[in-house]
């Protein structure tokens, strides 16, 4: 009798006292995980039928909108709290010098007028821009520009979806942010192997340094890496990716950037959603 009241009072609960549910949202799946304090206890990964997200834009708004609502109600996380990854190629980053070592008086102005020589995707007149003061000298700030229609765009399917959004991070942010704490001095690799392309995000004394497109896993990433790796040097690595192609791959990868190289296990979900959570923890 306990079991069945329990039962029913559940979906109330989840109604009165919604969780928060972290999210990554990718073209080819929608992946969420729930920690209670650092125990995970509910991962899963649902595939998208081909077409509704494309280029980190959702394209069928309403029905994806409904397919996350329903997915969430089905898993009990009704009305959830949601903080949520943005697909990589929605953002873009890069590290801002500023002019004559010194900061302006009007840090996004001097940014958008710089558009020729940042090379990003598409135009900072249609983008929203966040700005993060880096520690060093001299003054440096990390830009991360977000296109503002398609931001707008997923903001719309979470409302069709009926869940409350607090949030949407960037990929690269995410997964700098869950390997900061194994991080120690020097050029750090947080290598990202992927079946289409990897990327290769750097990081020196804990301070992004650049992310840089590479070929799939496969010898093809030799090159690359041994020139990365010749110009900056790496004291360490870290390898995101399936466990099959890490242990394919790995001592390769060793060889290839001259340094240690460690898989990330995060102990469930991806290493983007736990430095999702992460950014929560953090003053």
């Amino acid at each position: 009798m306990l079991a069945g009241v329990r039962d029913r009072l559940a979906p109330l609960q989840s109604w009165l006292f919604p969780r928060r549910v972290y999210l990554q949202l990718e073209d080819q799946a929608l992946e969420a995980m729930v920690l209670e304090a650092e125990r995970l206890v509910w991962h899963e990964r649902v595939p998208l039928p081909q077409g509704v997200c494309e280029n980190g834009a959702p394209v069928a708004v309403e029905a994806l909108g409904d397919l996350l609502g329903d997915w969430l109600i089905e898993r009990g996380y009704p009305g959830a709290h949601v903080k949520a990854v943005l697909p990589r190629a929605a953002t873009a980053w890069r590290v801002i010098e500023w002019p004559d070592g010194q900061w302006p008086e009007a840090p996004e102005l001097v940014v958008r007028q710089q558009q020729g020589e940042l090379d990003l995707p598409w135009s900072l007149q249609d983008a929203d821009l966040w700005l993060e003061p880096l520690l060093g000298d001299p003054p440096r700030s990390l830009l991360l520009a977000v296109q503002r229609q398609l931001l707008e765009a997923w903001i719309q399917v979470c409302s069709q979806a009926g869940i409350a959004l607090d949030g949407l991070e960037a990929l690269p942010i995410c997964l700098w942010r869950a390997v900061k704490p194994q991080l120690e001095d020097g050029v750090q690799v947080v290598l990202q192997l992927d079946d289409q392309q990897s990327w290769l995000l750097a990081l020196e004394q804990g301070q992004p340094l650049g992310e840089w497109p590479c070929p799939p896993a496969g010898e093809r990433l030799e090159e690359p890496l041994r020139r990365w790796a010749q110009r900056y040097s790496p004291t360490a690595g870290r390898l995101i990716g399936s466990e099959s192609t890490v242990q394919t791959w790995l001592p390769q990868l060793t060889a290839w950037l001259g340094c240690p190289v460690t898989p990330f296990e995060p102990g469930g979900g991806t290493a983007a959603l736990w430095g999702l959570a992460a950014g929560e923890r953090q003053p």
